[in-house]
């Protein structure tokens, strides 16, 4: 009865370490997951920072319910939809390409061509243009009255 006592012990014992490391597996998994979902998300609060990487009270609540969510068996596909449904394309550290967004970036430079090429037309129609012609010479008497006005002043 002693070799089965110790023999059931030491079964119950090999089955409870092979569950635990299961779970321990099991958690790993879950944690790389959620790693791999927070590094591509942002931070609400810090914007340059991914989820994964920010110190902030939010990003902390954030990956709980990330861990929260691959428990209950969501996939990450559905978690991010989660998040850009609730936050939209901005919690994406890289957004999808969409035209609006492009249009903002384009602008600014085609602003700074479109007013080079008027300083350049600007310039070049300056440069044709015919010089003013010289001043006819003055009297003695026109200029004496010219400095005289301008003296008054």
């Amino acid at each position: 009865m002693n070799a089965r006592f110790w023999v059931l012990v030491t079964g119950l014992w090999l089955m409870a370490g092979a569950a635990f490391g299961a779970t321990v597996v099991h958690e790993n998994v879950i944690r790389r997951r959620e790693v791999a979902i927070a590094k591509r998300l942002r931070c609400t609060v810090c914007q340059a920072e991914s989820l994964a990487v920010s110190q902030a009270g939010i990003a902390h609540d954030m990956r709980k319910l990330i861990r929260e969510k691959l428990r209950a068996g969501e996939s990450p596909a559905r978690i991010r939809a989660y998040f850009i449904k609730r936050y939209g394309d901005y919690i994406l550290l890289k957004p999808p390409f969409d035209r609006f967004g492009a249009i903002l970036w384009i602008w600014p430079f085609a602003l700074f061509a479109g007013l080079g090429g008027f300083a350049i037309l600007f310039m070049r129609r300056r440069a044709r243009a015919p010089e003013a012609p010289p001043a006819p010479d003055l009297a003695p008497d026109e200029r004496a009255r010219i400095d005289a006005i301008t003296r008054q002043e």
